[in-house]
């Protein structure tokens, strides 16, 4: 059985700095068929494939952009990957997502004291 993340979202906030605004649906989908997610190396093998999905689903360049362009596509990344390791539920695949948010909470910490 094949393991695919789909995640539809209103893309139109997303797209009116690219585009004209249209609500329509969008779908991202990422093969995970062939990964141990019960595994680290699974897991960041599973995180890397639904965060380059998601920058090639939010048009990510790699080249010049606008910082306006490149604030809206991070905010989309960043929100797909959010998405997707919800959707796709794996412990090891979230844990991976939130650790840099509890080492800079960590490091925010230390400072305050």
């Amino acid at each position: 059985m094949k393991t695919f993340i789909y995640v539809a979202v209103a893309t139109s906030a997303f797209l009116c700095a690219v585009q004209a605004a249209q609500a329509e649906e969008a779908q991202m989908r990422v093969k995970l068929a062939d990964v141990n997610m019960a595994t680290q190396a699974g897991a960041q093998t599973a995180l890397a494939r639904i965060q380059f999905s998601a920058a090639n689903f939010c048009e990510k360049s790699m080249g010049r952009e606008s910082l306006e362009r490149a604030a809206v596509t991070d905010r989309c990344v960043a929100e797909m990957t959010a998405k997707s390791v919800r959707q796709l539920n794996a412990p090891l695949v979230t844990a991976l997502l939130d650790a840099p948010v509890a080492v800079e909470k960590r490091a925010q910490l230390a400072m305050a004291r």
